[in-house]
């Protein structure tokens, strides 16, 4: 099929020709865009007879301003390209309709960090009336992820796959916490975690990610000052809590990190909190 753009340029030979810069100025593109698209072949520009500089044609900038409406609704370069050069009218609005569907998918995924980013923002001013405050509430279930130990990162390839995965899906996701029940020195794991609905919704990679149902469980929102690492004694009133009321440990500990901020005389206050599971002593 012939190439469209360079078909153009064969009939805009004696259209009135500008510069580089003054196309740039013209479309509020820089220059070196508009040359870059030049060597992806979006635009194929006249050259100056007598010092090869390019000149370009309302037809140029008309193509340039194409590719930036393809780039808004998330075309990637070479798909801008490909539909402005090598399709028939069918491809074309074939093309765009692949194009709507993955704006749709982008779009449910950036609704979705907004409703974690709002339930964030929900968190953080709770905290004043909650700080402290110890409940038995049912913790949804979730999918999460181990990612360092004490001080170390874990370091294995799909660990540092899925990092990057569950990084990009934060506020969704939240940075974790865990003790494990069956750890007698209580190593501090953190890791990532996100409700399993929203995990699901989302497509989210759980192949190397451990699923927790929804539990029963003492809930606390608790704060530590100037500690840099969090420690297994700081749970410790909610534990006074689970003896008091006569429950046990019924699995591992899993927590988030709320927020890190600065205190009264340059302390570092960071909050937490924590879901400890629980059931009856009468029920063991």
């Amino acid at each position: 099929m012939k190439n469209r753009i360079r078909a153009d340029q064969e009939k805009t030979r004696n259209f009135h020709q500008y510069t580089v810069g003054e196309m740039a100025s013209l479309l509020s593109m820089s220059a070196p865009t508009i040359r870059f698209y030049d060597s992806q072949g979006a635009v194929v520009p006249h050259r100056d007879q007598e010092n090869q500089y390019r000149r370009y044609t309302v037809v140029d900038g008309n193509y340039l301003i194409k590719m930036k409406e393809l780039k808004n609704i998330g075309a990637s370069l070479q798909e801008s390209v490909q539909l402005l050069n090598n399709v028939d009218f069918k491809e074309y609005c074939e093309g765009f309709r692949k194009l709507e569907e993955a704006e749709e998918k982008r779009l449910e995924r950036q609704r979705l960090l907004l409703n974690g980013f709002r339930q964030k923002i929900q968190l953080l001013e709770s905290l004043d009336s909650e700080l402290n405050r110890i409940t038995i509430q049912r913790r949804p279930a979730v999918w999460r992820m181990d990612h360092q130990i004490e001080d170390h990162f874990l370091t294995g390839e799909k660990t540092k796959a899925a990092r990057t995965e569950w990084t990009d899906w934060m506020p969704a996701a939240d940075l974790s916490f865990l003790f494990s029940k069956d750890d007698s020195d209580h190593h501090l794991h953190w890791g990532f975690a996100m409700e399993a609905e929203m995990a699901e919704s989302l497509g989210l990679d759980r192949q190397d990610s451990v699923y927790y149902p929804a539990a029963s469980c003492v809930h606390m929102i608790f704060r530590i000052e100037d500690q840099v690492f969090l420690h297994y004694e700081n749970l410790q009133p909610a534990f006074s809590y689970l003896k008091k009321h006569a429950f046990v440990l019924a699995g591992d500990i899993l927590g988030r990190s709320i927020a890190r901020v600065m205190g009264e005389n340059n302390t570092i206050n960071h909050y937490y909190d924590v879901w400890i599971p629980i059931q009856d002593e009468e029920m063991e």
